[in-house]
């Protein structure tokens, strides 16, 4: 069996169950399996930079244009093609003008410019890292137009004219540097000619080219927000490079980590052939790589003998085969939560625990061209009857200390201040990892978190003080990284781009971008 199953990664979803009926529901819901094969994300918003298409198209006047009265309005209508992008990660296939003239730009008393100013209204189809994407239209607004001729001696217009300004907003926008150039198949005599006629001009076919925006434009891949210094990291699905690159340009970020499970269910050569996670192999990404410790099979007891020995040196010497030598490994993720097999209880779990991880760290290191890191990490929500301190394996095995964040709250009042606070003072809380993690000189790690709806209602929803609140935390104790989870699963929703969290990801994008 793959990996391909629904991950339930930390509280279920009745918070309050019997320890015989977690068994079952565990069964039932696939607790033990793997994460579940990703969802691509859609981007959807403005494009980025600049484009620049050919245009082929009508312009028309009303009413008709002759030498002897000029008409009140003009409008471009066109189609784009064969466009260019200054942003490698889009393309726009095609697209379609409106532009609006103010009145008409050509006088055919003199056959020269009016000046007349002009709205050009863009839409566009493309993609985003080789998926369909939907791009929010421009809107280009330019003080003057110009009428022009060729190479060729033929008449046109441009856009902005001679000493004119322009803008854009939406897709491709700038402060200025878009332009656009339209030529007739007429010579300025041809045009003298049609003027003069009793029929006069209602519509002139154009060719030409479109610039849109600037390639130093801000768009949705740049930014500079508070905890944007941060090394950020994703879960955007299991082995799927390809979404944390479609995560980063849809938030506006530059996710250099990414956060995988290991095959949980299916026994120990399941686990440590490691075979989900080659997709990872040359994707420039730094793995955080949740370690399962007994993969439906085993226990803490027998672990801490090292009885489990030889199966984590082969994980070992797979990862390293596999360009994964300098991953951050997660060994036992969330051990204080009952969701998982190796779920650190009691006191004499605590110890077992601990003999355990000693055992597997001291045998990863002995693996040839290893450079692994070892993260311990908790559940910030789960309470547990021993201290924090005695489940941890001492600083000579541990790199890096955790432990997971979400926006859930089952008290009340349910208020952001009350949840934040509550995320603050519980006891696996971020008071507690500040002190920990100081008490014990090692930095802080948090290799997950999110914004939460779960269909039991511990969710706090659309949250952006969470988000704010904890960006700032991150910054002011100088966390070493931190991986958003961005995954909806069953009755749990944490995708901050699925479209249930606005305020949200406006937040993100703003603090992190």
């Amino acid at each position: 069996m793959g990996t391909d199953k629904v991950i339930v990664r930390r509280r279920p979803l009745t918070p309050i169950v019997l320890v015989m009926a977690v068994a079952v529901v565990a069964a039932t819901l696939g607790v033990s399996a793997g994460p579940a094969v990703a969802k691509t994300h859609r981007y959807r918003g403005a494009a980025p930079g600049s484009v620049t298409c050919q245009l082929s198209g009508t312009i028309s006047f009303s009413p008709r244009l002759s030498a002897s009265s000029g008409g009140k309005h003009a409008h471009l209508n066109g189609k784009l093609s064969g466009c260019d992008t200054s942003d490698t990660l889009v393309t726009v296939t095609s697209g379609r003008v409106h532009e609006t003239f103010s009145t008409t730009p050509l006088s055919c008393a003199t056959l020269s410019s009016t000046g007349a100013a002009a709205t050009v209204t863009l839409t566009w189809r493309g993609a985003v890292l080789g998926r369909g994407a939907v791009f929010s239209a421009t809107r280009e607004t330019n003080n003057r137009s110009q009428v022009v001729t060729n190479g060729s001696g033929h008449e046109g217009f441009a856009i902005p004219g001679g000493g004119g300004t322009s803008s854009t907003i939406g897709s491709f926008a700038a402060a200025s540097g878009s332009s656009a150039s339209v030529y007739t198949t007429f010579t300025q005599s041809g045009l003298a000619s049609m003027c003069q006629s009793a029929r006069g001009l209602r519509s002139l076919a154009v060719v030409g080219t479109v610039t849109v925006g600037s390639p130093t434009a801000p768009g949705p891949t740049t930014g500079g927000g508070s905890a944007s210094a941060i090394p950020l990291g994703d879960y955007a699905g299991s082995s799927d490079p390809s979404g944390v690159a479609d995560f980063g340009f849809s938030t506006g970020t530059d996710p250099t980590y990414a956060t995988d499970y290991l095959d949980k269910t299916d026994g120990w050569a399941a686990m440590d052939g490691a075979s989900g996670i080659r997709g990872w192999k040359g994707s420039g990404y730094r793995l955080v790589l949740g370690v399962p410790i007994l993969p439906g099979t085993g226990t803490l007891a027998q672990g801490a003998t090292g009885a489990y020995n030889s199966y984590f040196a082969t994980l070992g010497s797979n990862l390293v085969n596999d360009g994964e030598a300098n991953a951050i490994l997660r060994l036992g993720w969330e051990f204080n939560g009952y969701w998982y097999p190796w779920y650190v209880q009691t006191s004499t779990d605590a110890a077992n625990f601990d003999a355990f991880w000693r055992q597997i760290v001291t045998t990863m290191r002995s693996v040839s061209g290893e450079q692994f890191k070892f993260l311990w990490s908790a559940s910030a929500d789960t309470g547990t009857s021993y201290s924090p301190s005695a489940a941890y394996p001492g600083n000579a095995y541990v790199d890096y200390v955790g432990t997971d964040v979400y926006d859930e709250y089952w008290g009340s009042p349910k208020t952001s201040a009350a949840a934040w606070s509550n995320q603050l003072t519980q006891q696996w809380g971020l008071n507690w990892l500040a002190n920990f993690a100081a008490a014990n000189a090692k930095p802080i790690a948090i290799p997950e978190w999110s914004v939460s709806v779960r269909s039991d209602g511990g969710g706090m929803g659309d949250d952006p003080a969470f988000v704010q609140n904890l960006a700032a935390w991150f910054v002011a104790h100088n966390v070493a990284f931190d991986d958003i989870f961005s995954f909806d699963s069953d009755g749990t929703w944490n995708d901050i781009l699925d479209g249930r969290f606005p305020n949200s990801l406006a937040e993100f994008k703003a603090l992190f971008g």
